[in-house]
């Protein structure tokens, strides 16, 4: 200020001067070079006092925001969500208010310029003037940079919740200021005709005001550059999600675009300082970004949906979610995340073609029920190339009529759907056992013709032991007596069932030289084992597989010979009990039995005994009879 008034002084006495030894011309030349000199000296003087007050104020902002910081911390995290809400409109505001700035400085600067050149033609008259308006303008960007400071000093002091209470007043303030200064500047152009020299002093003063509102704006900048902010991290815009396989079997793909993220973050992302010196030292050499993205976010997302499990189909709704907490990391890194997961609609997926793989499927019954067995093989696209195949259970110890379950596997082939495309339209089916010959359980299901084949091998049996008697015995003939058929009672027997047809042999024994000739009888059997069941009432059994039961009968001719009697042994049973004895009686612990043998002897024993019977009582009768007649006739 004292050099301002140094200056007036020299400049009226440079006037004074010229006014008393120079021409009028002169004097106002002088003028205007000692006007145009001073208005230089003190634009520099000007800008050289806000650039030092400029500088001054950052030394004093930084010195209390350190101050600041301290107080900062201890209230962050209760007016963080508050600063982060009100630094979203600052920031709006502050580019809003640069605008105007820079617009008003500009059109000042304009402004000014034009002044200039007035002041030229009319310097004598302005010299005072301008000069007054010069010390005006000066004191008022003076006291421009003191409210800054104080505006700053009052916000570093109240932190937390004054943040964004000041900063609305610096706000309003600048908006005020400007807008004041912009009215003034229309005013005074539509006036400059006639108060040029007003209006030079006035855009001079627009201009300081413009730098005021800049210096603000620098200060404001520096001091939310100081304050603790978090970048704001939105991971969704980042992923892309694309559907991969067959409709009903799709998968989703996912797909984060690191380059993109890192672009946009790897300046902007910090790790708070946490003390641990090998964390530190990572994040030295790593960067915050890259540590947050390979340590915490590559793969730690899911999708979710109602079949997110492989089986997705067209049309579905998915959502992707991410698998990290959002709140742990926040109190390692500086970030805020704004990412709530993405959802997208399942498309693109392929159709899947059905095929008929029961049709693939050959098998047939092998072995004897109810120890049967089932064989199979795959063809076609069950070939097992493509992975499909099929089991079967049971598959051993089968009974005609049995249920058979034949499955495909695997049970879950989606990924040989997402291979191959094709899947199977069913994939389960039932068959019955059937087929399968049996071992007959009742002697009811053998047919006559095959009884008289067993009994014909029999016959030829006989016949051809007798052949080994010589000329002394011949055969007279073989009667059928019946059958003994017997049933194993367990089903892992080796002989299931037993056929025993009966035979009664007649022979002829001629012995010449001692005039013997007599008929003679005796019993014999064969045993035919596992009688099949073929199926639609064929009964089969290997009639060359008989068995004849090892004993011998004896038959005593009477003739004397030597010192005993002729006698001839037989393959088989003197009578009927010896033949049941052995063939029947010591199986029933094994076997159950079914017989009809009956012994013609016998019969004939008992028909004649019967006979005897009837004719003694038919005596009596008679006898009865007559003694009445003749008691009647001659009474007494």
């Amino acid at each position: 200020m004292e050099q301002q008034d140094e200056q007036k002084e020299k400049l009226q006495q440079d006037g004074d001067s010229g006014e008393a030894g120079s021409t009028p011309s002169e004097n106002l030349q002088a003028a205007t070079e000692a006007v145009e000199e001073k208005l230089e000296e003190g634009k520099e003087e000007l800008k050289n006092q806000a650039e030092n007050l400029a500088t001054e104020a950052q030394g004093q902002v930084e010195q209390l925001a350190e101050e600041a910081q301290d107080k900062v911390n201890e209230i962050a995290p209760e007016v963080e969500k508050q600063a982060e809400a009100a630094e979203s409109k600052l920031e709006e505001a502050v580019q809003e208010a640069q605008a105007h700035a820079v617009e008003a400085v500009q059109e000042a600067q304009a402004h000014a310029g034009e002044a200039a050149e007035k002041v030229q033609d009319k310097a004598a008259e302005l010299a005072k003037e301008a000069e007054a308006k010069t010390k005006e303008a000066t004191q008022e960007a003076g006291a421009k940079a003191e409210e800054v400071v104080k505006k700053v000093e009052e916000a570093a002091t109240t932190a937390g919740a004054a943040v964004a209470e000041k900063a609305s007043e610096l706000k309003e303030k600048v908006e005020t200021e400007t807008d004041k200064k912009l009215k003034e500047i229309k005013a005074k152009k539509q006036v400059k005709d006639n108060a040029n020299a007003e209006n030079a002093g006035k855009n001079n003063s627009a201009l300081f005001v413009g730098v005021a509102v800049v210096l603000i704006l620098l200060v404001l900048a520096s001091f939310f550059a100081l304050l603790p902010r978090k970048t704001k991290v939105n991971l969704d815009k980042y992923v892309t999600v694309s559907f991969d396989g067959y409709d009903g079997y799709g998968k989703a793909l996912v797909k984060f675009d690191k380059d993109a993220y890192l672009k946009d973050y790897k300046k902007k992302i910090k790790l708070k300082k946490s003390g641990n010196f090998l964390q530190d030292s990572l994040t030295k050499n790593y960067g915050a970004a890259e540590l947050l993205y390979d340590f915490y976010v590559d793969g730690n997302w899911k999708i979710e949906g109602d079949s997110s499990d492989g089986k997705l189909k067209n049309g579905e709704t998915v959502k992707l979610s991410w698998g990290f907490s959002q709140e742990e990391l926040e109190e390692q890194f500086k970030v805020k995340f704004t990412s709530k997961g993405t959802e997208f609609k399942v498309e693109g997926l392929k159709d899947v073609q059905l095929f008929d793989a029961f049709k693939d499927f050959d098998y047939k019954f092998t072995g004897i029920s109810p120890e049967g067995a089932v064989e199979w093989k795959g063809t076609g696209d069950m070939d097992g190339s493509k992975g499909y195949y099929f089991t079967v259970e049971p598959s051993m110890d089968l009974k005609n009529g049995d249920k058979v379950k034949v499955k495909i596997e695997p049970a879950n082939p989606e990924s040989l759907i997402q291979k191959y495309g094709i899947a199977p339209k069913e994939t389960e089916k039932e068959i019955t056992v059937e087929g399968l010959p049996s071992y007959v359980e009742k002697a009811d299901a053998i047919s006559d013709s095959l009884l008289q084949d067993m009994q014909k091998e029999i016959t030829d049996k006989i016949q051809s032991q007798l052949a080994s008697q010589g000329e002394e015995v011949s055969f007279v003939g073989a009667e059928y007596l019946g059958y003994y058929f017997l049933t194993s009672k367990s089903a892992n027997a080796f002989e299931h069932n037993i056929m025993f047809p009966v035979m009664k042999v007649n022979v002829q024994i001629n012995i010449p030289d001692k005039s013997y000739s007599a008929q003679h009888s005796y019993y014999f059997t064969g045993a035919f084992t596992n009688l099949m069941d073929e199926g639609s009432g064929k009964v089969t059994v290997d009639l060359n597989d008989m068995d004849i039961p090892y004993h011998y009968a004896t038959i005593d001719t009477g003739v004397v010979a030597w010192f005993s009697t002729v006698k001839f042994n037989f393959s088989g049973f003197e009578d009927l009990n010896s033949l049941r004895n052995q063939c029947v009686s010591q199986k029933l612990d094994k076997y159950t039995v079914e017989e009809t043998v009956k012994d013609p002897a016998a019969q004939s024993t008992e028909s004649g005994a019967e006979n005897k019977e009837e004719s003694s009582t038919a005596n009596a009768e008679k006898e009865s009879s007559s003694a009445a007649e003749s008691s009647a006739a001659n009474p007494s």
